[in-house]
């Protein structure tokens, strides 16, 4: 990268960004620093757009350009256009709505494109703003807002409030698969956790060269055999948590292909042999 002062780079070091995504910033602010009023970040990486948008007022350039994708695909993108055209705070609340639909270290919603989800809730703009903002938790009422927000992404016309209400009633009303019915909302809030790290805690502070950043651990990641992992969620297994609804059709004791022998359970109440045994009873 070119330097007015003659490639000196101590305002740059130490620099503790893991992610190029973040990183590209701290040189970008440093330009604008120096005097420059016009930048150009060659990307093929959407992350880099979005907080290209989010952070664009605080760089202090005149213009920021974004010459982004390959062969057919190729456009240059008008970062300031962008921010001058959606606002500051839709500007800055992107950030976490990218991170929060599926980025490139969340997952995402199932069949649930971005552009369809920014435009599901236009309420939840102030719910993203807030968590873009390094909180030092997660708010109980941007939750429900945010419950609502993936309500409305999983059907635009719904009135229920929570996933958890809104997931059996896709399931058991309307017969949807698993796929397109709602996360439960103890796997909502790890999933906002993360979000909220990645675009509260590490983007914003794209623009700083050593940033703080707390532990992963808080933020719905668990440390194992000295590797981090993703916590889905906080609730037991269905198959656990639900086990006397399993059963199976033996009338004797179960054996072979049965589904209780297999899965090298217990019978349940509900099973052919325990049933039987009742009734001869």
């Amino acid at each position: 990268m070119c330097s007015s002062r003659g490639n000196i780079t101590s305002a740059l070091a130490p620099c503790s960004h893991e992610e190029a995504d973040s990183r590209i910033f701290v040189h970008v602010k440093d330009m604008a620093q120096q005097g420059y009023t016009k930048v150009m970040i060659r990307t093929v990486d959407t992350d880099v757009v979005v907080i290209a948008v989010a952070k664009f007022l605080q760089i202090g350039l005149d213009e920021l350009w974004v010459a982004f994708g390959t062969g057919k695909n190729y456009r240059h993108k008008e970062v300031h256009q962008i921010v001058s055209r959606i606002g500051a705070e839709k500007s800055q609340a992107l950030a976490f709505s990218h991170a929060f639909t599926g980025c490139d270290t969340l997952s995402f919603f199932s069949n649930r494109g971005k552009k369809s989800a920014w435009q599901a809730y236009p309420e939840a703009t102030d719910a993203f703003h807030a968590l873009c903002s390094r909180p030092p938790d997660v708010p109980e009422i941007v939750i429900e807002t945010l419950g609502r927000f993936v309500v409305l992404m999983y059907e635009r016309t719904s009135d229920l409030q929570g996933v958890d209400a809104a997931r059996r009633y896709f399931f058991a009303k309307k017969s949807r698969e698993m796929e397109n019915i709602p996360s439960t909302a103890a796997a909502l809030l790890e999933h906002t956790k993360r979000a909220t790290f990645q675009a509260g805690h590490i983007r914003v502070q794209c623009l700083v060269p050593k940033p703080f950043v707390p532990s992963p651990g808080d933020w719905g990641w668990e440390k194992c055999d000295g590797q981090w992992g993703v916590v889905w969620t906080t609730r037991p297994e269905a198959a656990k948590a639900c086990y006397e609804l399993f059963s199976c059709k033996c009338k004797k004791t179960c054996k072979g292909n049965c589904k209780c022998h297999r899965a090298n359970l217990q019978c349940t109440s509900l099973c052919g042999a325990l049933v039987m045994d009742s009734v001869m009873s």
